[in-house]
């Protein structure tokens, strides 16, 4: 069949880790260049060098994916050196060339505090645990998962946000200049045009000041335009200008002055700006972030977003702290935001002295306390945090804020009280090879939750296993290690407590019975299970258990209770998600969630993602709706950029994808290839699905 460009490169990649573990491989690898060591740990302030085996020849750089954790160095030609910076786990990434030869190596280096500090944000396994790799599983014994938000609040900012990217059209920046009659001066702004921009549309703006000692090159010089620009064409922002002045060397009240009296007519007068106070948004860092605070409150009826990022002391004394509230026919209508670093010892306590001021006077705000200290990696985060929930009073959305880690109080409870139940379900089938289909018969796991009433509907989700691994992955676990990950515990916990709605989760698997024929590649089990799927499996689960079908398996009552139908996978699953259920089978299933893998591309990954929004929009006209589509993913996982290309494509080029309505792709931070990942999203996934008629 075809849809196999990237396949062939994925099993060999596989075949290649598998060598790499057997006896003699090292020996083989010997001339290779490779690490001394490939996990470091180091104290806060302190350094260690990690040298590079077999590197000569080759020239070397390194690069930290964390340089708020961690920096590394080159030293020499065959070693580098890390040095902690704060309490966390950072990746390296070396990088060595001799000619056309390119080797990247990994090392993982975790910061912390004093001796006694190794600790870890997710909990260890009971149990010995191996972690599910496809194609081929390889054993993980603990956990890699980085540090990701336990509420809703606030989230780190997306993976690769602050980097340039190919599928994002940036806007024009430009440097204005005018002159201020408040403080006397020629001043200059810089202006961030949306990519699309028009003089026949009116556009929300930005106010973005910098902080202490700073021009109006702050901002940009720490990535906000490329993190604007990548929020908004990804939908998290709307789209707006952005306005970065110079307010270096100027009294408070002369910049307050200067901001209503001279810089907003300036702008309004070159750009089609919308003037209502609903589209004008205030926020800086630092110094810029006071200013905001002091423009949020004393010109609220100019301004109804503001945002403070780990803002410095002096608000209180420019504005007067019995002034420092917003009046009572505005406080519907505004949205102040205030950042906190926890290590930040620049701004010290006048964050909190902020929300405690407005709160005493009878006004709320969003209080945003992040790890961090005075620097650019904690303003680039509160940007995001404030940019995404601006300009939103159609629909309230807030993209990204309910997708969080499993909370501690699930995750080390004990023994779930109510469990529920697993049935094997047999079924006839066939191969569905063109040409030359074969009658087989298969099973796959039913899990039934806690007091299942078959007087009752239930919703039903589909989840798939990946490559090398079979039916009993996911919920009830292997005959080695059995639910390692406690996915069956979580489950029944969530449903217990109310989490989310108890539903019937069936665990099928792509792969054939022995002695049944194979097809000519194993990623083809992914795309041909489509047919398997409509005429056999959920025909056989939704005859035999109360689902919203109501017992009645016609294809006319199936796509009549396609709201109550999910399917999600990982890796090899992740691709039958695709492939055999949204493309082949959208009108039996509205929930989609796809885990590490999009592996199946006919032509490019252009065609991909308009295929993908055409089965959509064609599903909108038909009164088939999207209930939602789920990506999870992991920054450190192998089947990453392919799914993250194709999403990120349709994302930007589709009318219908809404992130936080009907579509996310949460990235875990430093997330691989396993369970421990995984286990996260089917977490988000079970609080998602099923949540709308």
């Amino acid at each position: 069949m075809r849809h196999t460009t990237k396949c062939i490169g994925l099993l060999v990649a596989a075949a290649l880790v598998l060598q790499a573990a057997l006896p003699g491989a090292e020996a083989y690898a010997a001339k290779k260049p490779k690490l001394a060591k490939k996990k470091v740990e180091v104290k806060i302030g302190a350094k260690k060098k990690v040298k590079v085996k077999n590197a000569k020849g080759y020239k070397l750089t390194v690069k930290s994916k964390k340089k708020a954790v961690a920096t590394a160095k080159k030293k020499g030609k065959a070693a580098f050196v890390v040095k902690g910076i704060k309490a966390g786990k950072a990746k390296v990434v070396v990088t060595l060339k001799k000619g056309s030869k390119k080797v990247a190596l990994k090392c993982t280096v975790k910061v912390v505090k004093n001796e006694n500090a190794v600790t870890s944000n997710t909990p260890a396994p009971s149990s010995p645990a191996v972690a599910t790799a496809t194609p081929i599983p390889t054993a993980t014994p603990e956990p890699t998962i980085a540090p990701f938000p336990e509420s809703d609040t606030y989230t780190d900012l997306p993976y690769g946000y602050a980097d340039e990217n190919a599928n994002v059209t940036k806007g024009k920046v430009e440097t204005i200049s005018y002159t201020s009659k408040a403080t006397g001066k020629e001043h200059k702004a810089l202006v961030q045009l949306p990519a699309n921009y028009s003089p026949d549309n009116e556009y929300p703006i930005l106010y973005l000041f910098h902080g202490e000692d700073a021009t109006e090159a702050a901002w940009k010089n720490m990535s906000a335009d490329t993190i604007l620009a990548n929020a908004m064409a990804f939908k998290r922002a709307k789209e707006m200008i952005v306005v970065m002045p110079n307010i270096s060397g100027d009294k408070d009240e002369d910049i307050i002055k200067d901001f209503s009296d001279d810089l907003m007519p300036a702008v309004e007068a070159k750009y089609s700006v919308a003037k209502e106070r609903h589209n004008v948004a205030v926020a800086g860092y630092g110094q810029g972030g006071r200013i905001a605070l002091c423009i949020g409150v004393s010109l609220v009826d100019k301004v109804a977003y503001t945002g403070a990022l780990a803002p410095t002391e002096g608000a209180l004394d420019t504005v007067g702290a019995d002034k420092f509230s917003i009046p009572d026919e505005y406080k519907a209508t505004t949205f102040v935001m205030i950042q906190k670093g926890s290590g930040d010892n620049v701004a010290g306590n006048a964050p909190a002295d902020y929300q405690q001021a407005l709160s005493d006077n009878g006004t709320d705000c969003l209080y945003l306390q992040m790890n961090g200290t005075h620097d650019n990696e904690l303003f680039k985060a509160g940007l995001y945090n404030f940019a995404r929930r601006i300009f939103m009073q159609e629909n309230g959305v807030v993209s990204n804020g309910f997708v969080t880690k499993v909370p501690s109080a699930i995750d080390n409870a004990g023994q779930a009280p109510k469990r529920g139940t697993i049935e094997v379900l047999e079924y006839d089938t066939e191969t569905y090879d063109p040409g030359r289909s074969v009658k087989i018969r298969k099973w796959a796991n039913v899990f039934l939750p806690y007091d299942y009433d078959p007087d009752k509907q239930y919703n039903v989700l589909y989840l798939m296993h990946g490559g090398g691994e079979n039916a009993d992955t996911w919920i009830k676990g292997d005959n080695i290690y059995g639910d390692y990950t406690r996915n069956q515990n979580m489950i029944n916990l969530l449903f217990d407590q109310g989490y989310c709605e108890p539903c019937i989760i069936v665990n099928p698997t792509f792969y054939r019975p022995e002695g049944a024929p194979e097809p000519d590649n194993a990623f083809d089990l992914t795309i041909l299970f489509q047919h398997e799927l409509r005429n056999d499996l959920i025909p056989a689960v939704e005859a035999k258990y109360s689902t919203y079908a109501n017992g009645d398996v016609s294809i006319e009552s199936l796509q009549a209770s396609r709201m109550h139908r999910g399917f999600a996978g990982l890796s090899m699953g992740s691709n039958t998600t695709y492939q055999s259920a949204f493309y082949g089978n959208y009108d039996l299933f509205a929930w989609f969630a796809p885990y590490s893998g999009y592996f199946s591309i006919e032509k490019s990954e252009e065609d991909e993602a308009a295929k993908f929004n055409k089965v959509i929009e064609e599903g909108e006209a038909n009164g088939m709706p999207l209930g939602f589509f789920y990506c999870g993913n992991g920054s450190a996982d192998f089947a990453l950029s392919g799914q993250l290309n194709v999403m990120e494509k349709a994302l930007a080029t589709s009318k219908n994808l809404i992130p936080g309505r009907n579509f996310e792709f949460i990235m875990i931070p430093d997330g691989e290839h396993n369970m421990w990942q995984w286990h996260i999203h089917l977490y988000n996934t079970l609080k998602i699905f099923f949540t709308k008629e």
